[in-house]
């Protein structure tokens, strides 16, 4: 039998498929049955793990600041699309039907999403937001920034 060669254009349609249907299988719940495959950033609070996943994405919008800046889990849904496309953003779980253009606008969605389930305090929840990014500057790819490790109790 004679090797297939399935060049970069499908195996690109395929890796994009597979990656959806695991986001799909994730949505729907599996996860708790089996695992299904992720990356995730996490480290030291303030060790720069914000500041990677951006190099990463090759935009400006995630949170800044001292302390505990991360405090809800977000998953970053990256899906390439074609340079003639402007870069946008959309929240589907949480402001469904709305898509961003302005990363500020992103960010500060995404402060304010923390701030309605987790209070204006440290509090930190274990429920993620879900950031669907299209772009060409980004890979196809599904990353979890998790909030920082602390090594010193603070109140809330």
């Amino acid at each position: 039998m004679s090797k297939v060669d399935l060049g970069p254009n499908l195996m690109y349609n395929q890796l994009r498929k597979f990656i959806s249907v695991v986001d799909e299988l994730r949505d729907v719940g599996l996860q708790q049955y089996i695992n299904l495959p992720r990356i995730a950033v996490l480290g030291s609070q303030s060790a720069g793990k914000s500041s990677v996943l951006e190099s990463i994405v090759g935009l400006d919008f995630l949170p800044r600041g001292d302390g505990v800046v991360t405090r809800r889990p977000l998953e970053l849904r990256l899906n390439h699309v074609s340079e003639d496309i402007k870069p946008y953003g959309i929240f589907p779980e949480e402001i469904p039907g709305r898509k961003f253009t302005n990363f500020h606008e992103v960010r500060d969605n995404i402060n304010g999403l923390t701030d309605k389930l987790c209070g204006t305090n440290k509090n930190i929840v274990d429920k993620p937001i879900v950031l669907q990014i299209y772009s060409h500057t980004c890979p196809d790819l599904t990353l979890i920034d998790l909030p920082g490790i602390t090594r010193i109790a603070i109140a809330d």
